[in-house]
């Protein structure tokens, strides 16, 4: 395993059950997501298979502290719009997206290969909610701010029966992996680390077992996940039966493994946030 450390993102790459993987550390927020992504895309060659780990908010049950949630439905944005304080006519204060799917595929092998760590019982599916904020669109209540927050997450809960987590990155590599003209499969789950709805948190000793066992998933799947095809000239993906392409990882934030030159060639990106 070789690790190096630039932009402040820590970088991990070596080989997992025999595949090339790499993992690498997005920081938080959706900017940071962008960076990664993009730049992982530039200097991998053929197709890559990108898939997050991080922490979150559980919003409802069956999504407790430690459960692992896979954003199997996909996952909307939550944006704070400064137009509604601009103008002050009566918009929202915050813009929801539709929802933008994961990779089917991927996230049903992130899907069985958490239910080997854990068990079916600590695997929660659902859709993903990711904010622009860690405080404003996320509902946290404060009073030096005039946030007009005070509802939005029962507002969410209502529109969407499947929503069941909140944090700030998957939405956004979702959304990257979708516009990436199939040159990127992108799936996403994180570790319950607070309850929204009762205000616990999860314990030390509870979160490293989980990120332990998250981590052996989410490289799992991505050793898991065929990636046959290329990327032409024009940037748009090209089939063929070559499997030596990306596989990338993230926990806290995005990994992404391509073609150039090790330790970056061939290896699956593993993302993360921490």
């Amino acid at each position: 395993m070789c690790c190096v450390q630039c932009c402040s993102c820590a970088v991990m790459a070596g080989l997992y059950a025999g595949t090339p993987v790499s993992i690498i550390t997005t920081l938080m927020g959706m900017p940071n997501m962008d960076f990664v992504v993009r730049e992982a895309r530039a200097v991998v060659d053929g197709q890559m298979a990108v898939v997050r780990l991080g922490t979150c908010g559980a919003l409802r049950p069956p999504a407790v502290l430690g459960s692992l949630i896979i954003a199997s439905k996909g996952a909307i944005c939550i944006r704070r719009d400064p137009d509604a304080w601009t103008y002050r006519d009566g918009r929202p204060h915050y813009t929801v997206s539709a929802p933008v799917p994961a990779d089917t595929q991927l996230a049903q092998l992130v899907v069985e290969a958490a239910t080997e760590q854990v068990g079916v019982q600590a695997v929660v599916q659902g859709l993903n909610a990711t904010a622009d904020s860690f405080y404003s669109s996320q509902g946290r209540l404060g009073c030096h701010f005039e946030d007009g927050n005070e509802a939005i997450n029962e507002q969410l809960l209502q529109l969407h029966a499947q929503l069941v987590s909140l944090e700030m990155e998957t939405f956004h590599l979702l959304d990257l992996a979708r516009c990436s003209r199939g040159s990127i499969k992108a799936a996403a789950f994180c570790i319950g680390a607070a309850e929204r709805y009762s205000n616990r948190f999860i314990t030390k000793e509870l979160a490293t077992e989980r990120e332990r066992q998250g981590g052996a998933a989410a490289l799992t799947a991505l050793t898991r996940c065929p990636l046959a095809a290329e990327i032409g000239a024009d940037g748009r993906l090209r089939l063929n039966s070559n499997n030596g392409n990306g596989r990338n990882a993230s926990s806290g934030s995005s990994s992404s493994t391509g073609s150039c030159s090790p330790p970056w060639s061939q290896a699956p990106l593993l993302p993360v946030d921490y």
